[in-house]
């Protein structure tokens, strides 16, 4: 069932960055009220599939989707 849930708050997530283009990680807990280890894990899986990129901005992650991400998630 977690795997089951991880997969569904990836594509949450990732739905959330096509729209906000870059978010930080604190942003991304605001807007989904997951907590930390499921935003973890949710960024695992996208990051494992090529799905996102990070980036560091004043010692702040932001997460970002690759250009060439076109699969969409539901």
């Amino acid at each position: 069932m977690i795997k089951n849930d991880i997969g569904l708050n990836a594509g949450t997530i990732w739905h959330l960055l096509s729209i906000n283009e870059e978010l930080s990680i604190r942003q991304i807990g605001e807007m989904t009220s997951y907590d930390g280890v499921m935003i973890t894990l949710a960024l695992g899986w996208l990051a494992r599939e090529g799905k996102i990129r990070f980036s560091n901005k004043n010692d702040v992650l932001f997460v970002g989707l690759n250009h060439s991400a076109t699969d969409m998630y539901y």
